[in-house]
């Protein structure tokens, strides 16, 4: 493609920006400190794919926040100067591109093929302090005294245990304390509890499409199908399981694109591994 053709899509970006831009096919890692226009690199790029003929409906953007998706849209708007359509996977009319959170894009997944989990498709998402009231009342059955062991505590051992895309039996090899056991035992009889609630909460929107992605390999090649052209905003904040969502979706086309700083690394109590710019 000719690049002179395509202003204002490459209009203010420097060399390193363009070619970022124009390299659509295969694996692409843009390593660039803040304030260096990587997100403003990302943007154009979505909008050159576009303006070249690629379906929007191919191409998916996952960032960290929603106000980062809503902004991302936005300048995508602008410089196509389209009206924003009809998004969404089924459709396959939007004029933009699904972009959101992992959260956002993976609960979209559940809601359609949930199911194939033997799951309600009408699940619902535990808040933090639903998750708490969750981990008082496993706390009480198990008849784990809060001296031992706080519910806001085990409820970080199981985030990060989810966040690390550990079952209660593969996280049962790091119970070498008293302590640990019973964060075990809490872990599996909470995630017992919320299948008994049909609920979900943050952490398992990940962990389940992966297990969907595994489990049911026609669904995981539908979106694959569909999604030909991935972008990963923020690469360095992502942890295992939000790393093995985006590796199974481009394992078939490799058009992937990730964008980070692996000095800038802000969700660390998440999980975040800034090694997955290196993978």
């Amino acid at each position: 493609m000719d690049t002179a053709t395509h202003d204002p899509i490459f209009a203010g970006l420097n060399t390193e920006q363009k070619q970022a831009v124009e390299n659509i096919a295969g694996p692409s890692f843009i390593l660039a400190g803040a304030g260096s226009g990587k997100t403003r690199a990302l943007t154009h790029r979505i909008a050159y794919m576009i303006h070249g003929g690629i379906q929007p409906w191919q191409i998916l953007a996952v960032t960290f926040t929603n106000k980062a998706a809503a902004e991302m849209k936005d300048r995508i708007k602008n410089l196509l100067k389209i009206t924003e359509g009809v998004e969404g996977v089924e459709l396959g009319q939007g004029r933009l591109p699904v972009m959101g959170t992992f959260h956002s894009v993976c609960c979209r997944i559940l809601r359609r093929d949930i199911e194939k989990l033997g799951r309600d498709r009408k699940f619902v998402i535990y808040d933090s302090d639903d998750q708490e009231k969750l981990m008082k009342q496993v706390m009480r059955q198990l008849n784990i005294d809060e001296k031992e062991l706080k519910p806001r505590a085990a409820l970080g051992y199981v985030s990060r245990f989810k966040s690390e895309a550990l079952s209660p039996k593969e996280a049962s090899v790091q119970a070498t304390t008293a302590r640990m056991q019973l964060v075990i035992r809490a872990y599996e009889r909470y995630n017992a509890m919320l299948k008994e609630a049909n609920a979900l909460d943050f952490d398992d929107l990940i962990l389940e499409t992966v297990r969907l992605f595994h489990e049911v390999p026609e669904v995981l090649e539908r979106y694959q199908e569909t999604w030909r052209y991935l972008h990963v905003d923020e690469y360095q904040d992502t942890n295992h399981a939000q790393y093995l969502f985006i590796s199974l979706l481009a394992q078939k086309y490799r058009n992937l694109c990730v964008i980070g700083d692996p000095d800038q690394s802000i969700y660390g109590f998440t999980g975040a591994d800034p090694a997955h710019l290196q993978a």
